[in-house]
C-alpha cells in the first residue's frame, strides 16, 4: 500500500482518456460558462478522485471513474447552469452517481470490496519497520470497518475527508443544510468508530 496511498498524487499515471481537452465553446446565453473546460479539470480533478478513492478497492479504478466523471460533465457541458449550482458542486454530483453505479455493478456480480484508504500512508516517514507494519495494520482495520457502513456514512465521509470538502460544499452537493450535514458527519463517525470497535475485537 505504500505506492497506493490517497495521500499520494491522484495524477500519478497521466489521463490519456481525459487529457487533452478540447476547448468547449460557451454558450452566448450562458456567459459564466468556462472558455475552457481544462481549467475545471485542473481546479477539481484532485478533490474528485480523491472522494472516488475513498469508495473503491484500487487506484486503477479510481482513476478511470475520474476520468469518467469529466468525460460526461463534458459531454453535459450545454446542460450546466451556474445558476443551479457551482462547477465543484456539479462535478460531485456526476462523481457521486459514477461511484454508486460501479458499486450496484459490483453488487450485481457478487463482489465484495474493500475501499477507503482513510489515513494516508505514512511509509516514507515511518522510523521502523515495526511502525510501518503497525501503520498499515491500522489502516487495514479502519478500510475493513468503512466497507461494513451503509453507503450513504461512507459517502458523506468520503466527502468530507476524501475530497476534504467543507460542510456547506457537501451541503449544496447533497441538497441539504449544512447543519444537517454536520450531523450526518457526526453519527456517521460514531458508526465508524463501533465498527472499529467490533472489527478490533473480531480481530482478537
Amino acid at each position: 500500500m505504500g505506492t497506493d496511498s490517497v495521500d499520494a498524487p491522484p495524477m500519478a499515471r497521466p489521463f490519456a482518456v481525459v487529457t487533452p481537452f478540447r476547448r468547449p465553446k460557451a454558450r452566448s446565453s450562458d456567459p459564466d460558462l468556462p472558455p475552457d473546460f481544462e481549467a475545471w479539470f485542473r481546479d477539481h480533478r484532485e478533490a474528485v478522485y480523491r472522494f472516488v478513492r475513498f469508495r473503491v478497492a484500487t487506484r486503477e479504478i479510481a482513476e478511470d471513474i475520474t476520468s469518467d466523471v469529466f468525460l460526461k460533465a463534458l459531454r453535459s457541458l450545454r446542460t450546466y447552469d451556474s445558476r443551479r449550482a457551482a462547477p465543484r458542486t456539479w462535478l460531485f454530483r456526476i462523481a457521486r452517481n459514477a461511484v454508486t453505479d460501479h458499486l450496484r455493478a459490483l453488487r450485481r456480480h457478487g463482489s465484495r470490496h474493500v475501499s477507503i484508504e482513510m489515513v494516508p500512508d505514512p511509509a516514507s516517514r515511518a522510523p521502523s519497520q515495526e511502525e510501518r507494519v503497525l501503520e498499515e495494520e491500522r489502516k487495514r482495520l479502519l478500510m475493513t470497518s468503512m466497507a461494513t457502513l451503509r453507503q450513504a456514512d461512507q459517502e458523506i465521509l468520503s466527502l468530507r475527508y476524501g475530497a476534504d470538502l467543507g460542510n456547506r460544499e457537501i451541503a449544496e452537493s447533497l441538497g441539504i443544510t449544512a447543519n444537517a450535514v454536520a450531523v450526518r458527519i457526526h453519527r456517521a463517525l460514531e458508526r465508524l468508530k463501533t465498527a472499529v470497535g467490533k472489527q478490533s475485537n473480531e480481530d482478537d
